[in-house]
């Protein structure tokens, strides 16, 4: 008798929870039959020559029923000098929007977006985003660069194309698809208003060496083709979407070591996140010298806080913590990200920071608390309604640690401001009906 058929007959009462009455088996597959649909990508050309500074629109064709994935397709001039490579592309984004008829659905701010990558997106994922968003070849950092290399046949250096995933509700739940069949009445736009060229590139030694060359970008988005009966259905029913938004708190300039950060948002909150950063990083103050003046959007090196806490209606929601628990805890517990973006400044970007070793943190000034159990479902797991709630603030006391020049005094002063720029992430419900589509609650 074989060692495993011992195993099989040693059963008991405790067994009958695990096993008794069966209702799946590992040993047959089952799967379910889906309705016949087609995708294909289709480009989106802006209206007018995309221009740094501008904000400019797609109007989204009717070339099929639904909406899926989308991008941002930019192709850049040589020599474009950057610093961020790692996540590159998002910081050519001030923002970029979503419009039904006229109506703003939602919001994505450039940085929003890359701090969502950093929170949600693992190592893998982490790298694929980097080949398509980061820095790649024709790029070189900022300091002290004044044209870029030719190459051997004597053509210049060709410019990188990057593809922005634009994270809308509808790319990231097919069942949340949009329905653009059952929107005949209502033009779909997507806009997108395009950094400053300041706040993206330029010469540390010279603040006036920004490329000039105009950048080329269009819109991808994967159109889905249904079949006769369930486009029929499509486009003669109504729909209502649990859509999720963006919100954002305006840049609140801290100078002192207490301070309080009033939250202006509306409707069922899923998850805050928030950054304090020094405002040198992202105010342009070019300058010979980078120790006192650099351009690093979308790095968070600093550990500024050292106690924070949230206050609702004047009472504590949370009692008072370190810092460590909102940058640390609470991205273990509700994210899988690795928190560590590939690209990100780790010595060899051109700058005089030391290098990082791999496995250490690297966003210590990004912190976050989630109402939720699980924000990066869709599936609602907890919310907090901010639309019934009077006052809400972020306190923070500041006294933490500088992790790139290992030294424990922070310097917040007026002369030396920080910024702290909070997003929320909240629930609303998109209702299309009679060829129109709109938000069911507005702010």
């Amino acid at each position: 008798m074989g060692g495993g058929l011992l195993q099989l007959v040693a059963y008991g009462a405790q067994d009958a929870y695990l096993s008794g009455n069966p209702q799946i088996t590992f040993w047959k597959g089952l799967f379910k039959r889906h309705t016949n649909f087609a995708m294909e990508p289709f480009r989106i050309n802006l209206t007018g020559q995309a221009a740094w500074g501008v904000k400019h629109s797609a109007l989204i064709g009717r070339h099929a029923d639904l909406l899926y994935s989308t991008y941002l397709e930019v192709v850049l001039a040589p020599g474009f000098y950057n610093n961020d490579g790692g996540r590159l592309g998002y910081n050519l984004l001030k923002y970029v929007e979503l419009d039904i008829g006229g109506q703003l659905i939602d919001r994505l701010y450039g940085e929003w977006m890359f701090i969502w990558d950093c929170l949600s997106s693992d190592t893998a994922t982490g790298l694929k985003l980097s080949r398509m968003v980061g820095g790649g070849s024709g790029w070189w950092p900022t300091h002290n660069v004044s044209e870029p290399p030719s190459c051997a046949n004597g053509r210049s250096t060709k410019g990188d194309v990057k593809y922005i995933p634009l994270s809308f509700f509808y790319t990231r739940n097919p069942g949340a698809a949009l329905p653009l069949i059952a929107l005949q009445y209502h033009e779909v736009k997507i806009n997108i208003q395009w950094n400053d060229i300041k706040f993206i590139a330029g010469n540390f030694t010279d603040k006036n060496s920004f490329p000039k060359d105009p950048i080329q970008a269009a819109v991808y988005i994967d159109y889905i083709y249904l079949d006769t009966e369930e486009r029929r259905r499509m486009a003669q029913n109504s729909h209502e979407y649990l859509i999720e938004q963006t919100q954002y708190n305006e840049d609140k300039g801290i100078t002192s070591a207490n301070n309080r950060i009033d939250l202006t948002f509306n409707h069922p909150v899923k998850e805050l996140v928030w950054v304090v950063q020094p405002s040198e990083y992202t105010d342009c103050n070019l300058a010979a010298s980078m120790e006192l003046s650099r351009l690093q959007p979308f790095t968070y090196d600093w550990d500024p806080v050292y106690e924070q806490w949230l206050q609702i209606n004047g009472q504590d929601r949370l009692d008072r913590r370190y810092g460590d628990y909102y940058n640390k805890v609470q991205p273990y517990q509700h994210h899988t990200g690795s928190s560590n973006p590939i690209g990100s400044r780790s010595g060899s970007s051109g700058t005089d920071q030391p290098a990082r070793t791999e496995n250490e943190f690297q966003n210590p000034g990004m912190y976050m608390y989630s109402f939720a159990l699980k924000p990066e479902e869709h599936q609602p797991s907890g919310t907090c309604n901010f639309s019934r709630i009077d006052t809400a603030t972020i306190v923070l006391n500041v006294g933490g640690y500088d992790r790139t020049w290992k030294n424990d005094n922070i310097d917040i002063s007026p002369e030396r401001p920080w910024d702290v720029r909070v997003y929320a992430v909240n629930y609303n419900i998109l209702r299309v009906m009679s060829g129109m589509g709109g938000l069911a609650y507005s702010n």
